[in-house]
């Protein structure tokens, strides 16, 4: 199974829900989507009500920290309020891919970036039109 396949099983989880905002839901879809493991456990913590991540994440305890943090960004983008302990400093030194992931979701929460997934298509891409327009204007001042 893709991380594409994954997306849409985290978003199919979510339908029904009148009160999603889809960037947040999308953010957080896209970092839970790239593991299978944590995926898997998500999963169990997605309903048309939401996401209960503390659930997940005593679910996900045992992974390993670099895991735990994406995960703990992933609330914080969801929630916007959330406690995060995966500061700037931590986030630096997630490494690849984990870094480009947690950069793209910001992008994506911020309505820059649309996860788009092709029908018949097995991978994620990400439409930054909206972001190349927001770069455009600002180099125009």
């Amino acid at each position: 199974m893709t991380q594409a396949d994954r997306f849409r099983k985290l978003v199919a989880l979510t339908k029904g829900s009148h009160n999603n905002d889809p960037p947040s839901y999308h953010a957080a879809f896209y970092l839970l989507s790239h593991d299978p493991e944590v995926c898997a456990a998500a999963c169990r913590y997605i309903s048309v009500d939401g996401i209960s991540f503390t659930g997940l994440k005593r679910a996900i305890r045992d992974f390993d920290d670099r895991t735990r943090q994406v995960v703990d960004i992933a609330h914080n983008l969801f929630s916007w309020n959330s406690p995060c302990r995966a500061t700037p400093f931590h986030i630096s030194r997630l490494g690849y891919p984990y870094m480009e992931l947690v950069c793209n979701a910001y992008h994506i929460a911020a309505g820059e970036f649309q996860v788009v997934i092709e029908p018949g298509r097995a991978e994620i891409t990400l439409n930054d039109r909206h972001y190349q327009e927001s770069r455009r204007i600002y180099r125009q001042f």
